[in-house]
């Protein structure tokens, strides 16, 4: 399959269990290498890098909110969205701390900041999972299963979160979902079966679009 991401944009890779939209976002953040085909950033061919340079450019470049949170329970809410600012960007504490506050009133958890992971609903640990993927400011944001684990409200909101994300802060959003979730027309839909690309909404729009 062949495909490109734009930047500020939200993009939704629907399909079943098994179609392939697993190893698409596996492949797209440089977390296996295609067996054929590249994957090309910003020009630059991945495969033409070394593990390390790979795992470098992963570091720099994505942040990554997988199916379930993987917060760590031992550390408040503010230390886990924290953690890639000293892991990552090797940045000051109090520049560490100015960011991590900016982020948490982005997503909407400031008022736990302080709180232990478990005292968060469901809801709230994915969107601190959202906060800690975005602080490291990457280019690319990539989202496994969307709609695992949220569902009704909570999901329409987190969704929201995500577009806003795209728009405000300039960055490519890949989302794998269910061919369940509701769309909006502005989101780039790409729907995935057998391994390929079924349906790519930026050339064949949903009718009446």
């Amino acid at each position: 399959m062949t495909a490109s991401f734009a930047a500020a944009c939200f993009h939704a890779v629907l399909g079943e269990q098994g179609s392939g939209k697993h190893v698409l976002l596996r492949l797209l953040g440089l977390l296996e290498t295609p067996d054929s085909g590249d994957v090309i950033l910003s020009g630059i061919p991945v495969r033409s890098l070394t593990a390390e340079s790979q795992a470098d450019l992963r570091a720099r470049r994505f942040g990554f909110v997988f199916a379930a949170p993987f917060l760590l329970s031992s550390f408040t809410v503010i230390e886990n969205v924290a953690m890639p600012l000293f892991k990552i960007s090797r940045v000051s504490l109090e520049e560490a701390r100015r960011r991590t506050d900016e982020m948490l009133a982005y997503v909407g958890l400031s008022d736990v900041a302080e709180s232990a992971i478990d005292d968060l609903s469901t809801d709230a640990q994915y969107r601190a999972a959202l906060a800690r993927g975005l602080i490291h400011e990457p280019s690319i944001l990539l989202v496994e299963e969307l709609d695992y684990a949220l569902a009704g409200d909570e999901l329409l909101r987190f969704t929201d979160l995500l577009r806003r994300a795209s728009g405000e802060l300039g960055i490519t959003v890949v989302a794998t979902a269910s061919p369940a979730l509701a769309c909006k027309p502005s989101d780039r839909v790409l729907e995935i079966a057998g391994g390929c690309i079924q349906r790519d909404s930026e050339f064949i729009p949903e009718p009446g679009a």
